[in-house]
C-alpha cells in the first residue's frame, strides 16, 4: 500500500515537471511589423483639367466716362460687372521634400493651363455697351506646404499659394460695333488648398481648389478710331479693369526621383 502510493506521488511530480518544462518552451510572440510609411520626397509631373468661374469689373478712369454713360450724374463712378465661366486643362511639374522622422512636406510647382474663361454681360450704366473678357492661357509658381496623414501617409493635405500670370483680353461694343479689344499679361496671385492620394509607388491623384486675383486698377486702351458710338466717331478712352476667378480641379501625377525606401525591421 505504501509502495503504490509513493508511486502515485512520483509520478504525479514528474508530470508537474513537464508541464512546467513544456511551458518554457511555448514559442515567443510574433510581432507583426509596422507598416511602411510613404515619403513624399521628389519630384512629379502630370496633367489637370477642371472648371472655373469668376468675374470681370470695369470703371471708368475719369468721372462720368463711358461705363457712366457719359456724364450721367446719378451714374458716377460706378463698376459694370461680367461674370465669367469654362474649362481649363494643362500641366504641372514641380519637386516635394518631406522632413525626416515627420509628417510635414514643402514643396515648390509650376503650371501652365489653356482656358476658355469667358464671359459676356450688358452694362448696367451704358445700356448700348457689351463688355466681355476672357482668359485664353494662364500659368502659376507656387509653393505648397503639406500634412501627411498619420496612418495613411500616401495621403496629403496641403496649402499653397504664389504668383500667376494670365493672358487677359477685353472687349467692349456698342449697339454690335466693336470698340476695342485690348489684350494684355497680367500678374497677380493665387491661394489654394488640395488633397492628394498616392494611389501606387509611382504615381497620385489630387483634387485642388484655387483662387486668383489678377490685380487692380489695370488699366486696358480702347483705341478704334473707327468705331460709331451714337453717331460720332469714339475717340480713344481708358477704362479700369479687375478679374478674380477661381478653379476646381483634378489631376494625375507622376513621381519620379522619390525617396528611399522605409527601412523595416524583420523579426
Amino acid at each position: 500500500m505504501k509502495k503504490t502510493l509513493l508511486i502515485s506521488v512520483a509520478a504525479s511530480a514528474i508530470l508537474a515537471a513537464n508541464s512546467a518544462y513544456a511551458a518554457d518552451l511555448a514559442p515567443p510572440p510574433v510581432y507583426a511589423p509596422p507598416p511602411p510609411q510613404f515619403s513624399w520626397t521628389g519630384c512629379h509631373i502630370g496633367a489637370n483639367i477642371g472648371l472655373a468661374t469668376g468675374r470681370g469689373t470695369w470703371q471708368d478712369t475719369v468721372p462720368d466716362g463711358n461705363i457712366d454713360a457719359f456724364g450721367a450724374t446719378a451714374f458716377t463712378n460706378r463698376t459694370a460687372i461680367t461674370d465669367t465661366s469654362g474649362g481649363i486643362y494643362g500641366g504641372q511639374v514641380g519637386c516635394d521634400y518631406q522632413f525626416a522622422a515627420s509628417p510635414f512636406v514643402v514643396g515648390l510647382e509650376g503650371t501652365i493651363n489653356g482656358a476658355n474663361l469667358e464671359g459676356t454681360n450688358q452694362d448696367a450704366f451704358n445700356f448700348t455697351w457689351t463688355l466681355r473678357n476672357r482668359i485664353d492661357l494662364f500659368g502659376t509658381v507656387t509653393g505648397r506646404v503639406g500634412y501627411a496623414v498619420p496612418g495613411a501617409s500616401n495621403v496629403l493635405l496641403y496649402f499653397k499659394g504664389g504668383v500667376v500670370f494670365a493672358d487677359n483680353r477685353f472687349e467692349i461694343e456698342n449697339s454690335g460695333v466693336t470698340l476695342g479689344t485690348p489684350s494684355t499679361t497680367r500678374t497677380g496671385w493665387t491661394v489654394g488648398a488640395g488633397v492628394e492620394w498616392a494611389f501606387a509607388p509611382n504615381w497620385s491623384f489630387f483634387v485642388q481648389g484655387d483662387y486668383y486675383d489678377l490685380g487692380k486698377n489695370a488699366t486696358e486702351n480702347f483705341t478704334n478710331f473707327f468705331a460709331v458710338e451714337n453717331a460720332f466717331i469714339a475717340p480713344p478712352f481708358s477704362i479700369n479693369t479687375h478679374t478674380t476667378y477661381e478653379d476646381i480641379k483634378l489631376g494625375v501625377n507622376f513621381r519620379f526621383f522619390t525617396g528611399p525606401a522605409p527601412v523595416v525591421a524583420r523579426y
